[in-house]
C-alpha cells in the first residue's frame, strides 16, 4: 500500500486509539511473527484495521467510507477510463445521502484526483477507504483489480482466514453468506446490527467459500437442496489464543446456498456478574437465589438476548468444587470447568436428560429450556425434591413465565411452591465513549423518562475510528426481575389471571425502570431502547 506503517499507526495513536508503549511492546512481536506493526496492533486489542484507517481520514479531514454500504456512481464510470481508475485506485460512489465522492486509499496522490476532475470537470470530494476494499470495489466496477492488490483470483481457502479473522477483529456474533442471482453478499452480525462485509463476490468465489467451510464443518458438500446443521473449530492465520467454536447451518434458496456460522467463543473471555451490567440490588438479589437448596429460577427471553451468558455467568459464580451441577443444553455453548454437560441430541432430549440427572445426586441443574410441558413438569418436580433448577423460557416479561407455565399444562400450586423468581432481559448496544454527543431532552422525551421537562441531559451516537463510525460500542442488558413472596405465591396457586399477579407483584423491578436508568446515564439512547421495549413494560 502506498501509505507506509509509520503514518496508519501515528493516525491511530494522534486519535487515541492505542498509546505509544503498546507500540513499542509489539515492535518486536510483529517482526518475530512476521505481522505488519498495525496487523499486530489489530490483533492485540481485537480491533480491526478499518479503525487505523477511518484515524488517518479523520486526522486527514476526510470522511471514511465502507465500500459494501455507499453505491457506485455508474454515471461517472461512462466518463472515466477503467485503466485510469485501476491505475490510480480511485472510484466514484455515491453516498447513503447521495453525496458523490471520489474514494481513494492514498489520502496524499493527487494526479489521480485531478485526473478525473478535468475528465468531469468537477473536483469531487475526496474519501479514504481500506485498499484492499476498495481494489475489490474497482475490480467489480472494471472487471479488473488494480496491480499488486487482492481481487476475485483470491483461493477460498485465503478469503475465508481472511473474513473469520475480521469477523473476530470486529466481535462479531454471526457470519451470514448469501446467494444472489449474479454474485454472493457476506453480513456480519455486530451488536445486533447486521453490516455488508466488503464488495459482493462472484459466483464461483461464493460458492468455493461456501464448500470450503461445510468441508470444515463436516457437512456433505454433494448435498446442496436440503437444510444441513455442523460445527467448527478453527483458527485462522495471525490470531493467538484458542480456536474460535462456530455453528454452522446450512438452507437451499432461490439462488444458491445460503450459511449462517454462529461464533459461539465471541468475546475475549466469559464474563461474570459483575459485567452484565444488572442493577446493584437486583444483582445482590440473584446472586441469593442461586445459593438456595431448591426452587427454580428462570431467564425469561427473546432468542438472541443474552440468555446464555447470564446462566453461564451464574454457574461461574457457584463453588463447583463442592456443588455436584449438571447441565443439559442445546447447543454446549461454552465449556465451563468443573462441571458436567450434556448436548441434546436424537437420543437424549431436555426432559430425558433431567430424568436422568436425578440419579447422579445433583445441587443444581441446569436445563438449556423449557420448550413443551414434558420438561416443564420433570424440571417442577425436580425443584420440589431438594434440587436449585435453572432454566430459559421464551417469554417477553418475568411475569409472563408464570401464565405461560400455567398455559403448557403446569399445575398452579406446584409453580406457587417451587418458582424462587425470573429475569427477564434485552441487550442494547452501548454508546462509544469516545464520540457520544450530550442534547437536551425535548419534552416528550422528558415525560417518557419520568423527568421534568428541560431538566434532562441524554447522548445521542456520533461514530468514530474507536467505533467504526457505528456510534456504539459493545452491548449491555436491560433487565427485569419478579421475585416470588407469600402474597404473590398464594395469587398464583389461586389461580390469578396476569393482571391480577401484576397487583400482587411487589418485588417486581421493570424493564422499563432499568432502561430509563441506562438512558439518563448515557450508557445508551433512547433510540436504542424505543426500538427494543415498550415504556409501558
Amino acid at each position: 500500500m502506498a501509505i507506509n506503517e509509520s503514518t496508519l499507526v501515528n493516525a491511530g495513536l494522534q486519535l487515541g486509539l492505542f498509546d505509544t508503549e503498546l507500540v513499542a511492546r509489539l515492535r518486536p512481536v510483529a517482526r518475530a511473527q512476521r505481522l505488519s506493526l498495525p496487523e499486530a496492533i489489530a490483533v492485540q486489542l481485537r480491533l480491526p484495521l478499518a479503525a487505523m484507517w477511518h484515524a488517518l481520514a479523520e486526522s486527514r479531514g476526510m470522511p471514511f467510507v465502507r465500500l459494501a454500504e455507499v453505491d457506485i456512481a455508474e454515471e461517472l464510470l461512462e466518463r472515466v477510463p477503467a485503466s485510469l481508475l485501476q491505475a490510480q485506485r480511485i472510484l466514484p460512489v455515491r453516498s447513503a445521502t447521495g453525496e458523490l465522492l471520489l474514494v481513494t486509499g492514498d489520502p496524499d496522490e493527487r494526479s489521480g484526483p485531478a485526473s478525473v476532475a478535468r475528465l468531469l470537470g468537477q473536483n469531487l470530494p475526496l474519501a479514504l477507504a481500506e485498499p484492499d476494499e476498495l481494489a475489490e470495489a474497482i475490480r467489480r466496477a472494471t472487471g479488473r483489480a488494480p496491480g499488486g492488490t487482492r481481487s476475485s483470483a483470491e483461493e477460498p481457502i485465503a478469503l475465508f482466514d481472511r473474513l473469520l479473522k475480521d469477523a473476530w477483529l470486529r466481535r462479531s456474533s454471526d457470519i451470514h453468506v448469501e446467494a444472489s442471482k449474479d454474485a454472493y453478499q457476506i453480513r456480519l452480525r455486530v451488536d445486533g446490527v447486521m453490516h455488508a462485509w466488503g464488495p459482493s463476490l462472484p459466483r464461483a468465489l461464493g460458492e468455493g467459500l461456501v464448500s470450503r467451510v461445510k468441508v470444515l464443518a463436516n457437512m456433505d458438500i454433494s448435498e446442496s437442496r436440503a437444510a444441513q446443521d455442523g460445527g467448527l473449530s478453527y483458527r485462522p492465520p495471525g490470531l493467538d489464543g484458542d480456536a474460535l467454536d462456530m455453528r454452522v447451518a446450512s438452507i437451499p434458496t432461490r439462488f444458491g446456498e445460503r450459511l449462517t456460522l454462529r461464533i459461539l467463543k465471541s468475546d475475549s473471555g466469559p464474563l461474570s456478574l459483575d459485567a452484565l451490567g444488572m442493577p446493584a440490588d437486583m444483582l445482590q438479589q440473584f446472586r441469593r437465589v442461586i445459593t438456595r437448596p431448591h426452587g427454580i429460577v428462570l431467564v425469561t427471553v427473546p432468542t438472541g438476548s443474552g440468555k446464555s451468558t447470564t446462566l453461564y455467568a451464574a454457574l461461574r459464580e457457584l463453588d463447583c468444587r463442592r456443588l455436584n451441577i449438571l447441565t443439559v443444553e442445546d447447543p454446549i455453548e461454552q465449556n465451563v470447568s468443573g462441571i458436567s454437560q450434556v448436548q441434546v441430541s436424537g437420543k437424549v432430549g431436555f426432559a430425558d436428560a433431567l430424568r436422568s440427572f436425578l440419579r447422579h445426586d445433583p445441587d443444581i441443574v441446569l436445563v438449556g429450556e423449557i420448550r413443551d410441558y414434558d420438561t416443564a413438569d420433570t424440571a417442577l418436580k425436580a425443584s420440589t425434591t431438594g434440587h436449585l433448577v435453572l432454566s430459559t423460557l421464551h417469554t417477553n416479561s418475568a411475569l409472563g413465565a408464570i401464565t405461560r407455565l400455567a398455559d403448557i399444562g403446569c399445575e398452579r400450586y406446584l409453580l406457587a411452591d417451587t418458582l424462587a423468581g425470573a429475569i427477564a432481559q434485552r441487550l442494547v448496544r452501548r454508546l462509544c465513549e469516545r464520540c457520544k454527543q450530550a442534547y437536551a431532552a425535548d419534552d416528550d422525551s422528558c415525560q417518557r423518562l419520568g423527568q421534568q421537562p428541560g431538566s434532562v441531559t441524554l447522548y445521542r451516537p456520533v461514530g468514530c475510528p474507536a467505533c467504526l463510525g457505528n456510534g456504539y460500542k459493545g452491548r449491555i442488558g436491560l433487565f427485569e426481575a419478579l421475585w416470588i413472596d407469600s402474597a404473590l405465591a398464594a395469587a398464583i396457586a389461586g389461580q390469578a389471571n396476569e393482571g391480577e399477579l401484576r397487583r400482587h407483584a411487589r418485588q417486581w423491578y421493570r424493564l422499563s425502570d432499568d432502561a430509563r436508568a441506562k438512558v439518563l446515564a448515557g450508557v445508551t439512547s433512547l433510540a436504542e431502547v424505543d426500538k427494543l421495549i415498550g415504556w409501558e413494560c
